[in-house]
């Protein structure tokens, strides 16, 4: 028999003997609450004896686990036969690595409060966690979303703000999803070709030279009262000639 099947072999007996010891156990100690209640209800009897057998299995396996732990470790055979494989010793760099991850984690979990629908905000894989805590979710080419841990006494990095950040532009805190639409929607919509009356239709008028999209000029005279006082003006001296 090789050292294997030996190992196998014997934590399969050593667990067997524990699992037995503690069945054994807690039917033993529950039938006799059970008997020992003959005279009260049958509801009382039962609970009491699955009370008390409950507890005789926990101190049993409690007991069955130091007396066989030297037994266990000398035949390498861990309690109820799981073996753990050897976890290697962190790294700086694998604290990095999970630093990051933790970033982009975190960032997920607390976009919850933007998105309580727990959409494509709320996905880890979504974000890029970086060194200093900080992660961003990229949205469209000129405009991603950050989120910036905010140091709490207690949690650490419990709380973040989240921040829309477009090229050429200032930072704009966001503080829910419908916010996040209405930037994004404001920038796409931004004016173009606006002449200085601020008027799209003059703009194309210009463009096309079409006379009637043009804004009418206004002129510092009005030609209807120049003609009305020229007719006024007419009329006094009709009066003053004798002649009306």
């Amino acid at each position: 028999m090789t050292n294997a099947l030996r190992t196998r072999a014997i934590r399969a007996a050593l667990d067997t003997t524990d699992s037995a010891a503690i069945v054994t156990a807690a039917a033993a100690t529950g039938l006799t609450i059970y008997r020992a209640l003959h005279p009260r209800p049958a509801e009382t009897r039962i609970t009491a004896a699955l009370a008390a057998g409950t507890l005789a299995a926990l101190i049993a396996d409690r007991t069955t686990y130091r007396v066989l732990a030297p037994l266990r470790r000398r035949f390498a055979a861990e309690h109820h036969g799981l073996v753990r494989d050897a976890v290697p010793a962190p790294t700086p760099e694998q604290l990095s690595a999970d630093l990051i991850a933790d970033a982009a984690q975190r960032a997920a979990s607390g976009a919850v409060r933007l998105d309580y629908g727990r959409g494509s905000l709320t996905k880890p894989e979504n974000w890029a966690g970086a060194a200093d805590g900080t992660a961003t979710c990229e949205i469209t080419a000129t405009a991603h979303l950050l989120s910036v841990p905010r140091p709490s006494d207690r949690d650490g990095y419990s709380s973040r703000s989240y921040l829309l950040v477009q090229d050429g532009g200032q930072p704009t805190p966001v503080h829910s999803i419908g916010d996040l639409v209405v930037l994004l929607d404001h920038a796409e919509k931004q004016p173009a070709d606006l002449d200085e009356t601020g008027d799209p239709w003059a703009a194309i008028g210009q463009d096309l030279a079409i006379a009637e999209l043009l804004p009418t000029k206004t002129t510092t005279g009005d030609t209807g009262q120049d003609d009305d006082d020229h007719d006024i003006d007419q009329e006094a001296e009709a009066h003053a000639a004798g002649q009306l």
